[in-house]
């Protein structure tokens, strides 16, 4: 009854075997052959027609689901669960990959100091990374990834001066900012002890492939006002990711892999449509069948997202911190269906050769 008549509708599916042209004529006369031309338009008129059928299937999926809040009979609302906070001193490797990264299960890890050379403060990224940078502002219109676009550039020196008092900066954000490439100083000289990865993110994947684009992008950097904020998103690749706060307050809210439908994410884009900080459950009622995580992230605290996992975050109050993306043993496969959706080919062999990567799949 959603669906309809799908056997009617989904007769745009023919057209496809005819992207196969026929055998040529034994004679070289051409004859029975469909031209590059003519493939692409028919491939066109099929895409267009798939696209109108689930669009229609979506709305009807949707107005049922609707109907059914609205009646009461899809159960209770699920309550906002908090976001667990553990001490690095009694949390092991394994239990965190066993009871967090594995299940896909955000949690907060306080008491781990990666900077044990020299205090990360900015002052120190004012002094060392005087280079100029990309700056990001929130467009709640924009269907970009978090709803976040290009604002401008300035020199990290002037933005970290002005970002909390100039009215313009004060909504612009240095956003995922990477140290390997735009700042090696931070680092100091080799061995590099200026920054440790704890323990719970070291089997990264990405720093034992020699060809993985990914190697020298982390730890990035985060500089932003209480004004900042990111939509609604799923970082990329199915990584895991994990954010040290320096300083200020940050909320997080975050959704299962699981609860998509609920959070009425655009098939044919990164935006998520269900804004979780402004919610209208009138106009969004599966979201309060989603479930959901808070946490409040405070200057030292170190927060562990997982991969696959919508979420949403906004600077309490001015913020600065450092972060990573990785994969490892817990999320690998994620990873690699990921790669394989995106036709990745080169980086599918890279993770499953069993030579490259020895991970035991």
């Amino acid at each position: 009854s959603v669906f309809g008549s799908m056997e009617k509708r989904l007769s745009f599916l023919e057209h496809l075997e005819d992207l196969e042209p026929e055998p040529k004529d034994p004679k070289g006369s051409g004859k029975g052959t469909i031209s590059r031309s003519q493939q692409t338009r028919i491939f066109r008129h099929a895409l267009i027609e798939g696209s109108g059928l689930l669009r229609e299937v979506f709305r009807s999926l949707f107005k049922m689901l609707h109907q059914k809040a609205r009646d009461g009979a899809l159960g209770d609302p699920r309550p906002v669960l908090n976001v667990p906070r553990r001490a690095a001193e009694s949390l092991s490797l394994e239990e965190f990959i066993e009871t967090y990264a594995k299940p896909g299960l955000p949690v907060i890890i306080t008491g781990l100091n990666v900077t044990p050379k020299e205090e990360w403060s900015l002052e120190f990224f004012r002094s060392r990374c005087n280079v100029s940078v990309e700056l990001s502002r929130r467009n709640p219109r924009s269907n970009s990834w978090g709803r976040l676009e290009k604002a401008g550039r300035l020199f990290l020196a002037d933005f970290i001066d002005t970002f909390t008092s100039n009215a313009t900066r004060r909504k612009w954000y240095l956003h995922d900012w990477s140290l390997p490439r735009h700042c090696p100083e931070a680092f100091g000289p080799a061995p590099f002890e200026g920054f440790t990865v704890p323990k719970y993110f070291a089997g990264d994947y990405f720093q034992r492939a020699g060809f993985e684009s990914y190697r020298h992008s982390w730890p990035s950097l985060f500089v932003g006002s209480n004004e900042t904020q990111s939509s609604m998103h799923i970082d990329s690749g199915n990584t895991h990711f994990m954010l040290h706060l320096l300083s200020g307050r940050k909320e997080w809210r975050f959704y299962s892999a699981r609860d998509l439908i609920n959070l009425y994410n655009s098939p044919v884009s990164s935006r998520f449509h269900y804004d979780v900080f402004r919610p209208d459950n009138e106009k969004f009622p599966l979201a309060r069948y989603a479930e959901q995580f808070m946490g409040i992230q405070e200057a030292g605290d170190t927060i562990f997202i997982p991969a696959a996992n919508p979420h949403a975050v906004r600077n309490l109050e001015d913020i600065h911190g450092i972060s990573m993306n990785y994969v490892d043993a817990s999320n690998v496969k994620l990873s690699i269906l990921q790669r394989i959706w995106k036709m990745e080919g080169g980086d599918v062999e890279l993770y499953t050769d069993g030579t490259s990567i020895i991970h035991g799949l």
